[in-house]
């Protein structure tokens, strides 16, 4: 089999590559750390049994990306990974065109268990997603049921630190509208203040302290 490993961390792709040639009998054809190097090379994507892919990378997103490939007419299975199971991250793990989800915290034996079944045209998400997505599921209070998929997009950007000018530019929406979906995000969750707009933001996935991070040293 043929493989894409797309991890930004060395030991931890150097683990996974690892087991995809000595567990799985495969060949790793291509091997990256940001989604750059991805874009240089789609004819790769193309030619591989399965893409393995994380989700938090230095330049982007992976389920992001993943949208890329589709529109590229890139057929190859998907099997994401990552250290991130907020809600958020669930939900748009639930709504991408991917095949698979494994949190890093499990044991290598479940990517292993995840790559063969995936591989064989299957579909397997680790119980810890499949738990939080069930839970999401019932929860009548959750944000993808009391905010539309614009608003979602809004407090994504607000999340990471975006004034709502940036968010205008960005969605390409004037100023006022972007501060009456503020008012109306802020109403629909409850939530009283910026600080606690941006802390909900973390608590559910829709930025890490890393990009609000970034955003705020480029300010």
């Amino acid at each position: 089999m043929k493989f894409v490993l797309v991890e930004d961390q060395a030991m931890f792709r150097a683990l996974i590559r690892k087991l995809l040639i000595e567990e799985c009998k495969g060949k790793v054809v291509l091997e990256a750390g940001t989604l750059a190097e991805l874009r240089n090379d789609f004819e790769a994507l193309r030619s591989a049994d399965l893409i393995l892919l994380d989700i938090r990378l230095p330049d982007g997103d992976g389920i992001d990306f993943v949208d890329e490939l589709v529109k590229a007419r890139v057929t190859t299975p998907v099997l994401l990974f990552s250290s991130s199971c907020e809600d958020f991250v669930v939900h748009r793990v639930s709504h991408a065109c991917v095949q698979g989800f494994v949190h890093k915290d499990e044991e290598p034996k479940m990517l292993l268990t995840a790559i063969q079944m995936v591989a064989a045209g299957g579909a397997f998400f680790s119980p810890r997603f499949v738990e939080r997505r069930g839970r999401l599921a019932r929860d009548q209070s959750s944000f993808d049921k009391l905010l539309s998929q614009r608003e979602q997009e809004f407090l994504r950007l607000i999340g990471a630190g975006y004034t709502d000018a940036e968010v205008a530019a960005e969605l390409g929406m004037g100023a006022g509208t972007a501060q009456s979906h503020r008012r109306n995000v802020m109403s629909k969750l409850n939530l009283h203040s910026a600080q606690e707009l941006q802390a909900y933001a973390l608590r559910m996935g829709f930025t890490t302290i890393d990009r609000l991070s970034s955003t705020s040293g480029g300010a």
